[in-house]
């Protein structure tokens, strides 16, 4: 049978304020990198998607034109 050391109430380990402040700090820089990574690809779409819809509206025209010029003898 394995069994764990036995650890004291009156151990004298402590978290590192340092240790814990640079992965506080790395967290914070992956969150604003990622923050700033879904603000350029909402900006990228929204492009995007208006380029498309442009396109559409341009063919629409096009086609109508076209149907009225068709019309017209």
């Amino acid at each position: 049978m394995v069994r764990m050391a036995q650890q004291d109430d009156d151990s004298t380990w402590k978290t590192s304020t340092r240790g814990e402040q640079a992965w506080k700090e790395a967290r914070e820089r992956v969150a604003s990198r990622n923050a700033e990574a879904r603000k350029v690809g909402k900006r990228d779409r929204e492009a995007y998607e208006r380029g498309r819809e442009n396109a559409r509206q341009a063919a629409a025209a096009r086609r109508h034109a076209e149907l009225l010029r068709r019309r017209t003898p």
